[in-house]
């Protein structure tokens, strides 16, 4: 019942934050920003228990930073904001390891990966609110697919899973799960499809959900792995029966990735 209970909240917020003012789309920029400080915190934890501590303070302004640049009009924005993240994180983190370099490059490369993976991969997902066309129906779309495969995975695995996935990584997940979750989420898409995004052919529709969910089911083993290193279950426990904010969106910033690089370059509608 807790595992629900928090799953409703999240749902209730992640909707307000797209249909409560649909036409000001910094409400949902804004909610996405406050997700990300605390999985910063999450992040930050996990790496240094696995060896490569970020910088905290200044690496979550610049994780920030590099998602917030997709709200600029500009198109060079994110670019500019990731490789500005990069050199003030390096000049950062070896002014501050000097007597120690190789715990400084760690610190380096640590924040950096963070800006990328807390910071670039989110700022997709503003990129597709801002979207001219459909910006909140495209969202809709992601979340969907991706929370479908992800929870029908997770049920289909405790209840008919077999045969492990990938047990150095993640010892609970398994090939019956996997096999789940990759139909929840094509049958989600169709589904948003069908409702929210008419134009889109629905054979389109089910095989952009088949992506999502290989996408975001790779999103899910990257940050287990993570975990794995820092020896530790779930990122956090900040949200009841579910772990932390990490647990629930590893999927969804590869999975917003994907989406956006399909829309940028394929007309699919």
């Amino acid at each position: 019942m807790t595992r629900i209970l928090t799953a409703v909240f999240l749902v209730a917020l992640l909707a307000a934050s797209l249909y409560l003012r649909p036409d000001q789309p910094m409400l949902f920029v804004a909610v996405l920003l406050v997700f990300l400080v605390l999985a910063w915190r999450e992040f930050s934890e996990l790496a240094a228990e696995a060896g490569a501590a970020p910088l905290r303070g200044l690496g979550m302004l610049l994780a920030l930073s590099c998602a917030a640049a997709f709200a600029v009009p500009h198109p060079g924005a994110p670019a500019a904001a990731l490789g500005a993240a990069a050199v003030i994180s390096t000049l950062a983190g070896l002014a501050a390891g000097q007597k120690h370099p190789a715990l400084a490059v760690r610190r380096v490369v640590a924040t950096i990966g963070g800006c990328v993976w807390l910071g670039l991969l989110p700022g997709f997902q503003v990129g597709l609110r801002y979207r001219e066309e459909n910006g909140i129906a495209w969202l809709v779309f992601l979340y969907v697919a991706v929370s479908a495969g992800d929870i029908f995975a997770y049920y289909g695995g405790r209840t008919m899973g077999r045969h492990p996935l990938a047990p150095s990584l993640s010892p609970k997940k398994t090939i019956e799960g996997t096999v789940f979750g990759l139909a929840a989420s094509t049958i989600g898409a169709v589904v948003v499809g069908y409702y929210c995004l008419p134009e889109l052919n629905l054979v389109t529709a089910g095989l952009l959900g088949l992506l999502l969910g290989v996408v975001g089911q790779a999103g899910d083993l990257f940050e287990s792995a993570l975990k794995r290193a820092a020896k530790t279950k779930d990122s956090s426990t900040l949200l009841p029966g579910h772990g932390g904010i990490m647990d629930r969106i590893d999927g969804l910033l590869f999975g917003g990735a994907a989406l956006y690089v399909v829309l940028f370059f394929l007309d699919i509608t």
